[in-house]
């Protein structure tokens, strides 16, 4: 059993006023793009929550196997979001993923599948991107604290890498201009 984490608590600051997961993309969200591609391989996704908790209440609601799960110290940054969902974690193998990530493909995730090890991050190009698929086994070392980003704890750690012929393990949605490079990317 698989399941998954996708942070989306934070206040979208960098895009304005906009909440950048609620932006469309060819019809649909950019976090249900997100998460969608996760839901073809995990039995639940928590998707951790919080600045537009009641906004993405509403988008999160068509989907049956996705608890929504409020983060309180959102204002913390990503890592805190991380931790509060890593505790409702029940499989042996998670994948973590921001919510601002709608070009990762269904492949990316069942070539990461194929590789047992305790930390599997994507490359493209021998470039690290997301998702990235760990053993429930760390995550006690992950919540107890030491290091200070999910990053600095893979680095630590070590991981394997997945080359992937997926750019999209690159992009994400930090200002109106990766919005728009992503909205042409994705539409031609």
């Amino acid at each position: 059993m698989i399941e998954g984490v996708i942070a989306a608590a934070g206040k979208s600051q960098r895009t304005g006023e906009l909440n950048k997961l609620e932006l469309d993309l060819g019809g649909k969200a950019v976090l249900a793009r997100s998460l969608e591609s996760m839901l073809a391989f995990c039995s639940t996704v928590y998707v951790v929550v919080g600045h537009y908790r009641e906004s993405l209440e509403k988008l999160l609601g068509q989907y049956s196997n996705v608890e929504m799960v409020f983060n309180p110290s959102y204002e913390k940054g990503m890592f805190s979001s991380v931790k509060a969902g890593l505790v409702h974690i029940k499989a042996s193998r998670f994948f973590f993923m921001p919510g601002d990530c709608p070009c990762v493909t269904p492949q990316v995730f069942k070539q990461m599948l194929q590789i047992d090890a305790p930390i599997v991050v994507p490359s493209y190009q021998n470039r690290p991107g997301h998702p990235v698929l760990m053993h429930s086994t760390l995550i006690a070392p992950i919540l107890q604290g030491k290091f200070p980003s999910l990053n600095q704890f893979i680095t630590a750690q070590g991981c394997v890498f997945a080359e992937v012929d997926c750019p999209g393990i690159l992009m994400d949605i930090d200002t109106m201009e990766d919005y728009r490079q992503i909205q042409r990317r994705f539409l031609h």
